[in-house]
Formats: structure tokens, C-alpha cells, sequence
């Protein structure tokens, strides 16, 4: 995390939190500016508790050579005339209150104390408009913005270390808990799985630079948060969401989501979040976590619409049947904006809509009618997720034009102003060796064709590479390598290669899944992992549901529990306690584990339909967190594997020759929507009698299994 401390540390970095006085705010950012101040410095930000008062901080700046000052911009004796020659004692309140909450939640980490002592000391100080004013009475100080610059330093002897500034950051983001941990009592070896995963968890625990401006930054308006898959956009949503739910406890915010898993994570990174700084759990009744879609069991933002609206409401069924199976949700979006008309239903104060790239424009269209002025949405985009994702929407492209004819959104970002459009380039998901050989073998670098590759050049640099040697030119030999910047140096501390990124070829799948279970009960027993740290994925959809019955049998014969998200076990929900999670590739997506076997994988080759077949491949590599388990049967397995080991053998550098740039248009990543199986003639007649027979029936009529499938595969509403 040094890294991220040195990004901050010669400079100063301004965060801004939601705040109510613009002006105000501005000519303070100006003055600590002016004096050259360095650190982070929190606008609107933090809010904690004491004694069950909410207290909002106005700033709080983190510096190594300043320590931790708190600065009240507002309670300043503002009806006095002339230059003050005392401070008012509901000032010297104010500031008392405001150290005595910080000093509280600072105390509360031990690696913040020394001999019972907090390690920095915390300053207060509250602005007052006229420049020179400078009183210090006791603990409390009231200055002007001219004599910013007296405020106290630390002693250069016990300047803060990089240790401590990371502590300090951690405490005042409210982040020691970032991700829901596991407590890991059981790991007792130094050099177990269980024990590596421990501390890449501990390391995560900071939020970076770029996660921090996106979790607490706060526009009035539209915001666009985007970043790599494993970039931390969940994790940051729910964060910001909890803090502006404490911070204005009278909106009505909603956090919406494509994929059903992600309730049971919102709501616990949400109340997660929210307790750790009121000590009390989120009001529900104003804080809703909503799938998109939504259905009879839960409410959905599109089913509440409807409701709202009055209209018909469609499930996925019905939504199929009347607009095609590929445009079911664009379609009955669409609809209820039709029905909606001129009309708006403002409804929501806040909407934070998760994984933006699985939803239709029409979604976004209808949930900006649904929100009051002015027209508060986040949005999280997964760029470049699946590798046919190329292209990102524009605002525009998802909200549309006004009557005027001008868009409804435009992003802009402005010079010490909250950034509309953030970006977070570091991938905390997967180390970059495991990354890399995903990229590779999802292109097909090293197959005797390529899959498909990139016409546009530049999106290498997007996806985080950069030239290892020479450049990155049309027909010509390539060799690019993961940017440094592009991952944290943790992976490379406490993984290796030869370790976590593991191949097997089996005669027969009995063989396979028998070495399967084999490598979990080591993980389990040997190595302390948890049965939730291990995900299975099956990347042929096709035949998913036997494999899975098979890899079932395979771990209960071995004494091990397993479940089948959606099939044995709640569809809202893929990891269970005490149980390994059996999966296909589409439940898989969105999620991720320390430890995972991609089980089948001679599906990801073949001659048909190799581009979504290598997409699938990518997926479900790139769910990997730490440990990832390659296997398969015979030949197909075996070209997989000898491309592994080539991106292996050149240090997972990606070592290719580019093709030209006519060859790259026809081989050009797009959205593949040919089906993942290899089907022959027989198989499509198959598929069309089905399909029609699903057609000519009501949903009511289909049997509650084929509807749970449905669902699935979709990963919508009903």
C-alpha cells in the first residue's frame, strides 16, 4: 500500500463529501491550498456518533506533517461585528464535540495507540472570514485564511510513517472492515492458503486512492463510477450509500443491481457500512436494496414502476414472449416509458445502479424519470468485463436528450469540484500473472488462429498493459505486460505463479472430479481454507446440471457437502456455510473466490463458436481472487493447456505478432451472441421445439424448475 501513500504524501488530495455551502467550501479548499498543505483532506466528511448524536465534520484533513486537523467552516460567531478578541463559547463547543467523536473512533484501533495515547495528536480550528484572524483560547483555535499556515506541525522526529498514515486513512474511511471478513480463527499455519488470503484481505483494507474519491466523493447530480472488474465498484457503491444515508437520513436511496447474488452483499456491506458509524443499522424503510427487475417475491425498480404507474407489470415470461428473449427487459422498460409518457414519478431521492454495463438504456431512461431533482444517480460500469464489451455508453447514449434536444446527462470534470467521472484502474481481484494468462487464452495469443483481437489499439492501455519492450503497432511482434499501476504489489509478496495458477489433464471425467475433490479436501484440511472460499464453475451450460449432479456425488462420497446455487439451494445467494458452490458460468458472473475450479474447460475449445467460448473461459478464470484450478478431458484440454504454458514460459508477458490492421477488423472483439454449445442441425430442430413449446405456454404453466432455469440464464426478473 506504499504505493498509494506516496500518491497523497507531496501533495495534497481533496475528497469531497456532500456539503452544503458551496461558496464557503471553495475559498477553503483555495487557502489550504495556498499554504501548501499536504495529505488528504476530507470535505463533508466523516460522520460519526457520540452518545447517540450524529456528528457531520465539515473537514478533516490526514498529513504527515500536520497530523489530523479538524476544521468547523460554518459556527463561527458569524453575527459579531469587527474582529473577534475571544472565541464564542458555542464555537469552543463545536470543536470540543468534534474532537471528542474523532478522538473516540480513532482510539478505537489499536494500531492508533501507543501507551494508551492516540500516536498523532488531533487539532481543531474553526475558519472565520476575515483573513488575519488568529485566537487561540485553550484546546480551540478560530483563525482566518491568512494565517492557515500557523497551525501546528509535527515534530520532525515523529513525523507519521507510512504505517501510520495508512491506519489513520483507514479509520477516517471508516474501512477496517471493508470487505465483510471472515474472522479465520481456525488458520494457525504461517504458510497456508488460509493464512495468504488472511492477509491479502488485511491488505484491501485501504481503500486506494481512486476508490476513496469514488466511495465518498458527492455530486448533486449524475455520477459515472467506472473501473476494471475487481476494480472495488461494488464494494464503493455500498459505501457511498451508507455514508450519505447517515449523512441525510431524510432521502429515500436505492441501490440496484443485474445480478440476484448481490442482495445478500449489498445489504451486508450496506448495514456493515452504516454501523460503523452510528453504531445503529440502516433505516430500511429509506434505504432500499432493489433488483433491477424485480418480481412477486421482492420488489424491483421496474416492478415498482409499474405499480407506480399502474400499468402491467411483466415478468420475464411474458416479457419474452412479447419482445424476444434477447430484449425482454429493454422491452418492457420501454413499454412503461411509453405508458409513462410526459409524465414523471419522481419517487426516489437517489438511485446507485450497480454492474451499469448488464442493463438497457431504456432501464436508465425510466430510472431518471423515477428520481426527484436534481436527478441524483451513480452509476458503476464494469469496463471491458467480457471481452466483447468494447464499448462504452455515453450519458447520453443511456439517458437520451431532453425536449430541448440537449442530453439530459453530461459529464464534467473541473478542477477542485467533485469529479463526475471517476475512473479506478486497479484491479484487486486477480493477481496479474492469472489476469494476464485470462487475456491471453481469451484471445487465443497462442492458438494456431487467434479467437479475436483488438482492432482499436488503445484498448490495451485501458484493459491496464502497457509495451514490455518496443511498442504496440499493427503487424508486427507484440510483447505487452500487466501495468504496474494496474494492481496492487501485494500479490506478488504473498503469491506465486507455480502455485496459483494450477492445469490438469484428466482421461475421463470421473478421473477429473475425483482429482477435483482431491485438491478441495487439501485446501480445506491442509491448507485452512473454507468451504466458501472454494466456487466451481462449469463452463457448458449445457450440461451443467449432470456435471454438477456428478461433482455433488464426487464431494459427498468424500465427506463434503456441495450445493447447486439456484437448483439445491436459494437462488439469491451462491456461497453457503459448510458447503462448496457448484456453478455454470452465468451464476458464476459477478461473483468471485480465494480458491477456483474451472472444472470441463475442454469446452472453452473447439471449432465452432470459439469467441464466446474463449469469453466464457475468460469469465470464469478472472472469478479467481487467489487460486485458480484449470481442468479438463482430453485433446481440448491439452491445447489449453499448452497455451498456459507458453504465456507461462515468457514470464506471462503476452508475446504475439499482431495481425494487420484488415485481419484485426475481421477478428474484432464484439458482442458474440451465438450460443456456447456446439450444436448441430439436429440440435437447433431441438431447440426451436422447445422454445416453441415454451411459447405457446402461460409462465403459470411451466414446470417451477424449467422457470428457475429461465431465470438463470437471463439473470433478470421473473
Amino acid at each position: 500500500m506504499n504505493e498509494i501513500i506516496s500518491d497523497i504524501d507531496n501533495d495534497l488530495d481533496v475528497i469531497f463529501g456532500e456539503y452544503r455551502d458551496t461558496n464557503a467550501v471553495q475559498d477553503f479548499v483555495a487557502s489550504v491550498r495556498s499554504v501548501n498543505f499536504t495529505g488528504t483532506l476530507y470535505i463533508g466528511y466523516p460522520v460519526l456518533t457520540v452518545d447517540d448524536e450524529r456528528i457531520e465534520f465539515d473537514a478533516v484533513l490526514i498529513s504527515r506533517n500536520r497530523g489530523v486537523i479538524v476544521f468547523d467552516l460554518y459556527s463561527f460567531d458569524g453575527g459579531a461585528q469587527g474582529t473577534p478578541q475571544a472565541i464564542a463559547s458555542a464555537v469552543a463547543a463545536r470543536q470540543e464535540q468534534q474532537f471528542a467523536a474523532l478522538y473516540n473512533k480513532l482510539n478505537s484501533f489499536g494500531e492508533l495507540r501507543k501507551n494508551r495515547k492516540l500516536i498523532v495528536d488531533i487539532t481543531t480550528a474553526s475558519i472565520h472570514p476575515i483573513a488575519d484572524v488568529f485566537i487561540q483560547q485553550d484546546d480551540a483555535i478560530l483563525l482566518g485564511p491568512s494565517r492557515m499556515d500557523e497551525l501546528p506541525m509535527v515534530e520532525q522526529q515523529d513525523l507519521l510513517s507510512d504505517e501510520q498514515l495508512e491506519h489513520l486513512n483507514a479509520a477516517i474511511q471508516r474501512i477496517s472492515n471493508l470487505r465483510p471478513k471472515k474472522k479465520r480463527e481456525d488458520v494457525v499455519k504461517s504458510d497456508s492458503k488460509g493464512s495468504m488470503i488472511k492477509e491479502i484481505e488485511k491488505q484491501i483494507a485501504n481503500l486506494d486512492l481512486w476508490q476513496k474519491r469514488g466511495s465518498i466523493e458527492y455530486v448533486n447530480g449524475p455520477q459515472r463510477i467506472r473501473g476494471l472488474a475487481g476494480s472495488g465498484k461494488t464494494v464503493v457503491l455500498a459505501l457511498k450509500a451508507a455514508y450519505l444515508h447517515v449523512k441525510r437520513p431524510d432521502w429515500h436511496i436505492v441501490v440496484t443491481f443485474n445480478t440476484r447474488s448481490l442482495y445478500q452483499q449489498f445489504e451486508a456491506l450496506v448495514n456493515r457500512f452504516v454501523f460503523s458509524q452510528i453504531n445503529d443499522e440502516p433505516d430500511w424503510s429509506k434505504i432500499s436494496i432493489m433488483h433491477a427487475w424485480g418480481g412477486s417475491e421482492r420488489d424491483g425498480v421496474y416492478s415498482s414502476a409499474t405499480s407506480l404507474l399502474g400499468i402491467q407489470y411483466r415478468d420475464f415470461g411474458s416479457a419474452a414472449r412479447q419482445f424476444g428473449y434477447d430484449n425482454a427487459f429493454d422491452g418492457a422498460c420501454k413499454e412503461a416509458l411509453t405508458a409513462l409518457g410526459d409524465r414523471e414519478i419522481e419517487t426516489y431521492d437517489m438511485l446507485l445502479v450497480d454492474e451499469a454495463q448488464d442493463l438497457p438504456a431504456s432501464f436508465f431512461q425510466l430510472s431518471y424519470r423515477l428520481l426527484k431533482q436534481p436527478k441524483r444517480i451513480v452509476w458503476a460500469y464494469d469496463d471491458l468485463q467480457n471481452l466483447g464489451d468494447v464499448h462504452m455508453p455515453s450519458a447520453d447514449e443511456l439517458f437520451g436528450s431532453g425536449t430541448n434536444g440537449e442530453p439530459l446527462v453530461v459529464l464534467r470534470n473541473m478542477t477542485d469540484q467533485p469529479q463526475q467521472d471517476i475512473v479506478l484502474p486497479r484491479c484487486y481481484r486477480n493477481p496479474p500473472w492469472t489476469l494476464a494468462t485470462a487475456h491471453g487464452l481469451g484471445f487465443g495469443v497462442k492458438r494456431d488462429q487467434f479467437a479475436q483481437i483488438f482492432d482499436d489499439l488503445s484498448l490495451w492501455k485501458r484493459l491496464g498493459y502497457r509495451p514490455r519492450v518496443g511498442t504496440l503497432e499493427f503487424d508486427q511482434q507484440v510483447d505487452i505486460e500487466r501495468d504496474p499501476h494496474s494492481f496492487p504489489a501485494f500479490f506478488g509478496d504473498l503469491l506465486a505463479p507455480t502455485d496459483s495458477l494450477v492445469t490438469a489433464t484428466h482421461s475421463d471425467q470421473k478421473a477429473q472430479y475425483q482429482w477435483v475433490v482431491e485438491q478441495i479436501r487439501s485446501l480445506i484440511t491442509e491448507d485452512e481454507l473454507e468451504h466458501t472460499d472454494i466456487l466451481i464453475v462449469l463452463p457448458n451450460v449445457r450440461t451443467s446440471k449432470s456435471s454438477g449432479a456428478r461433482i455433488l456425488k464426487a464431494l459427498q462420497e468424500a465427506g463434503l457437502q456441495g450445493h447447486i446455487p439456484g437448483q439445491t439451494s436459494s437462488r439469491d445467494a451462491v456461497y453457503r456455510k459448510g458447503s462448496i458452490a457448484v456453478t455454470h458460468i452465468y451464476r458464476a458472473k459477478g461473483n468471485e473466490a480465494p480458491a477456483v475450479f474451472v472444472v470441463d474447460a475442454e469446452f472453452c475449445e473447439g471449432t465452432h463458436g470459439i469467441k464466446k467460448r474463449r469469453n466464457i473461459l475468460f469469465t470464469a478464470i478472472t472469478r479467481s481472487r487467489g487460486w485458480t484450478y484449470i481442468t479438463g478431458v482430453g485433446a481440448g484440454m491439452e491445447k489449453i493447456t499448452a497455451e498456459i504454458d507458453a504465456i507461462r514460459r515468457d514470464n506471462f508477458s503476452l508475446k504475439f505478432h499482431y495481425p494487420t490492421r484488415e485481419i484485426a477488423r475481421e477478428l474484432a472483439v464484439t458482442r458474440d451472441t451465438a450460443l456456447p454449445e456446439e450444436l448441430g442441425q439436429d440440435d437447433f430442430d431441438d431447440v426451436r421445439l422447445a422454445l416453441q413449446k415454451v411459447k405457446n405456454a402461460s409462465w403459470e404453466q411451466l414446470p417451477l424448475d424449467l422457470r428457475e432455469q429461465l431465470k438463470e440464464v437471463h439473470g433478470g426478473g421473473q
